[in-house]
């Protein structure tokens, strides 16, 4: 396990925590929402820094990673995780890639 891994929030929690996360809303609020945002972002033609989208996906603050909040780390850790999930099995096993 990463350090990305060991921070990261469960599937279940992050999905909890967009749920009631008000101000500012993220962008997506279910996990099937998150996982197409990742997709593309994993297949889009252009590599961006990921703070300059992962932020303002989840309503995070672009400074996050030096001055967010633990929970605000742990969500960066999620999308980081998913992120790399994603484009792990796209790249090694992308027959067995189902959304």
């Amino acid at each position: 396990m990463s350090a990305i891994d060991d921070m990261a929030l469960s599937d279940r929690a992050l999905e909890a925590w967009m749920a009631a996360k008000t101000a500012p809303r993220p962008l997506v609020r279910a996990m099937a929402a998150l996982d197409g945002f990742l997709t593309a972002a994993v297949t889009g033609p252009r590599f961006a820094d990921p703070q300059d989208w992962m932020c303002p996906l989840m309503g995070l603050p672009r400074d996050v990673l030096a001055k967010g909040s633990a929970t605000d780390h742990a969500v960066f850790a999620s999308l980081a995780r998913i992120h790399n999930r994603i484009n792990e099995t796209l790249l090694d096993r992308p027959q067995d890639y189902a959304p």
